[in-house]
């Protein structure tokens, strides 16, 4: 049995280790290292060696029972492969056993012992998966242990003695040797829940922050990569969130943002890229750099930072680039990598949405100018064909014609926007209608009842088609052409105008096909509002057409805010149904 002395000896040898243990925990190099979820070979032999060092130890420090020994050198060799990893375990086991092998007295010892520890080295390689990062239960490490240790004691003595002999040995020193290094290895485990404990507090560190500039970072990227404010704003809260030195946006071929408090380059110095933004956008992945490529000027400028870039896509084209630079190795944590891929792809869904957005500004635009084209040519002949025939017999009026038509045709092709004061459409109907009162003369009248204060933006070139539709199969009985324009103002806000003509009406299918959004060659100008109305104004839209064979009344509503979609020509939303089809 084991003296009280014998005892102690084992006592101090595990406070030793846990010493040991703790002093690593605390070593930030250490830490990081061994936090790192994809090592390189090097790293992992590096390490390798740090638990050769407590296999040294343990062993150094081994109490001696006649002609055994009891060590506790099983606790380097699994901790090794419980916190290291597969080839911690292995390189640490193997290099642990060969230095038993060599030292081990007496001689008759050496291979088993070498063998028992190579055995439990990869037994906490292979056990690694399970207990990775500090999900282990204790419960669960103390059946490891135990197992581990009943496996070198069998080990060790029945290769080396006689069955008498080993029996009588484990009868002695099995129980000590068990509970010194089954509890040994769980405090030398144990010591480590610090560095996973700190592992986690800034894991949720690093969600906080990701919370947060999602919150109040990624919208800025709403206007695309060249608005120089957002994108401005957008680096100060990386910069204030994170421990960067210095971060940097870039589209395929300049700097647009850049910071760096201790770094001062003029623009002209930046003239070209950074090779990491290169590289990023031409991998479409992540990149890691630890120090500029020799003779670029980031090389001066950036030789204590490593650099990390993300580039910005779009339909997987490279759009711009990412980059942060820090002063540690902070991009080896899985936590930021995943940080700077997390970004990239809300930065690259907001820029998305961007140029999705532009696209259908632009094929609404391109909408409304083929509108514009539709309803015009026919007037366009006919006024010139009229101006022609004044030219004989007044040349100023006719003068005057050409001034009209040429501010007529001004208004309508120099729109930018789809919406326009209500008094300037009003203006570009008075101008159409002085055009075709010169055609028509004295078989053309027109009023106007106008009782509106708002002069509120409403939908261009909404109006004019309406009355020229009034004006060109508004033909009365008596050949003339009766068209009467009322405008008043809707309660609750916008405004309520109604064309109404004497001419024949329009026939029922010709009215369905309106409401339906089909084109009509002939009334075309109505199927063209009528459209524009519902995309925008949604229910509320659209035109109402009373007709009989007593003349025809459209009636529309422009509102303040519209339901649908503004820059909408051809809305999808359901149509309002016709009026009753009589004299109104």
């Amino acid at each position: 049995m084991l003296t009280t002395t014998e005892y102690y000896q084992l006592i101090v040898n595990i406070a030793v280790l846990i010493v040991i243990a703790n002093l690593l925990s605390h070593f930030h190099p250490f830490q990081r290292v061994i936090l790192q979820e994809h090592r390189s070979a090097g790293q992992d032999f590096l390490i390798s060696l740090v638990f050769v060092g407590v296999i040294i130890v343990s062993s150094g420090m081994e109490v001696s029972f006649g002609s055994f020994s009891i060590n506790t050198r099983m606790i380097g060799a699994m901790a090794a492969g419980l916190l290291g990893g597969p080839l911690v375990g292995f390189f640490a086991s193997m290099m642990g056993g060969l230095y038993v092998l060599l030292t081990t007295d007496p001689r008759t010892m050496a291979s088993a012992a070498a063998f028992s520890t190579v055995c439990c080295g990869l037994l906490g390689a292979g056990f690694y998966p399970y207990f990775q990062r500090g999900k282990w239960k204790y419960s669960h490490l103390i059946v490891l242990a135990a197992f581990a240790e009943v496996f070198e004691i069998f080990s060790l003595l029945r290769l080396t003695v006689s069955m008498k002999i080993a029996v009588q040995a484990i009868m002695d020193i099995s129980l000590p040797m068990l509970l010194v290094n089954t509890f040994g290895l769980v405090i030398f485990i144990a010591n480590f829940n610090y560095v996973f404990f700190q592992q986690d507090a800034e894991t949720s560190r690093q969600l906080r922050r990701i919370g947060e500039v999602t919150r109040d970072g990624i919208r800025l990227f709403r206007n695309g990569l060249y608005d120089q404010d957002n994108i401005r704003r957008f680096v100060e809260v990386l910069m204030e969130q994170f421990s960067f030195s210095g971060v940097m946006i870039t589209d395929r071929e300049r700097i647009l943002q850049w910071k760096h408090p201790e770094i001062q380059l003029s623009l002209s110095e930046m003239s070209e890229l950074p090779r990491i933004a290169v590289d990023a956008m031409k991998s479409g992945k992540l990149v890691k750099m630890e120090t500029s490529p020799k003779g670029s000027v980031w090389e001066s400028a950036l030789q204590d930072n490593y650099s990390a870039a993300v580039p910005l896509k779009v339909m997987d084209q490279s759009r711009g680039c990412l980059i942060v630079w820090v002063k540690r190795l902070w991009f080896e944590q899985t936590t930021a990598l995943q940080f700077l891929e997390i970004i990239q792809y809300l930065i690259s869904q907001q820029l998305s949405e961007y140029e999705l957005d532009q696209q259908q500004t632009l094929t609404a635009e391109a909408e409304l100018k083929a509108l514009q084209f539709q309803v015009n040519p026919h007037f366009l002949f006919n006024a010139l064909n009229t101006i022609s025939y004044v030219c004989r017999e007044n040349p100023e009026r006719a003068v005057a014609l050409i001034r009209i038509l040429a501010k007529y045709f001004r208004y309508s092709l120099d729109q930018k926007g789809f919406r326009a004061p209500f008094s300037n459409e009003l203006q570009h109907v008075k101008d159409y209608l002085e055009i075709e009162k010169a055609r028509f003369e004295e078989k053309l009248e027109v009023r106007f009842e106008i009782d509106v204060k708002s002069d509120f933006p409403i939908p261009v070139l909404t109006l004019q088609p309406i009355i020229e539709n009034a004006v060109r199969y508004g033909i009365g009985a008596d050949g003339c052409r009766n068209v009467v324009v009322r405008a008043d103002e809707i309660d609750g806000g916008g405004i309520h105008v109604e064309v109404t003509d004497r001419g024949p009406g329009i026939p029922p299918g010709i009215i369905s096909d309106v409401m339906a959004g089909v084109d009509i060659p002939d009334h075309i100008g109505l199927s063209n509002v009528n459209r524009r109305l519902c995309g925008i104004y949604g229910e509320r839209g659209g035109l109402r057409i009373n007709s009989s064979g007593n003349g025809t009344v459209v009636a529309m509503d422009y509102f303040e805010e519209a339901s649908g979609n503004p820059a909408s020509v051809g809305g999808e939303r359901r149509l309002p149904e016709a009026g009753a089809q009589t004299a109104g």
